[in-house]
């Protein structure tokens, strides 16, 4: 099954300069743990966790309004995955890599969406896959 089917549609993104502070408000306004950080051209080029966000912060010495996305995303690899891979291409991603959510992109690199563990644990749980075909993936 295609990727597109299952991602989460319903996510925050923000520039990289938006401030920690504004960071930290999509996360208490949002149903997931991530914020997306774009470029100008909606391409996904970091994610931001709150756990992201209080590590920075303790470490830094400054106030949240002081801190970018930039600065928590700068020495972090970014994984994403096209929205027309299988699901089992992202589970393997998210497996290898130790990340809890891949950014989506179609074609032309633009997020459209993010698959997390949750998505994948939902496909499987509703799905009419044996357990051996899901130990398969």
């Amino acid at each position: 099954m295609d990727i597109k089917y299952i991602m989460t549609t319903d996510f925050q993104c923000c520039q990289a300069t938006t401030v920690l502070s504004d960071v930290l408000l999509m996360l208490n306004n949002s149903t997931h743990d991530v914020v997306v950080v774009v470029n100008h051209k909606n391409l996904p080029i970091g994610v931001i966790s709150s756990q992201d966000i209080e590590e920075i912060y303790s470490c830094s010495g400054c106030e949240y309004s002081e801190i970018v996305a930039s600065d928590v995303i700068k020495n972090k690899q970014i994984y994403n995955c096209w929205e027309g891979d299988d699901i089992q291409i992202a589970v393997s991603m998210i497996n290898d890599r130790g990340v809890s959510y891949l950014p989506v992109v179609n074609n032309k690199f633009c997020l459209v969406g993010v698959m997390s563990a949750c998505n994948a644990l939902s496909y499987f749980k509703d799905s009419t896959l044996s357990n051996s075909e899901i130990v398969a993936y």
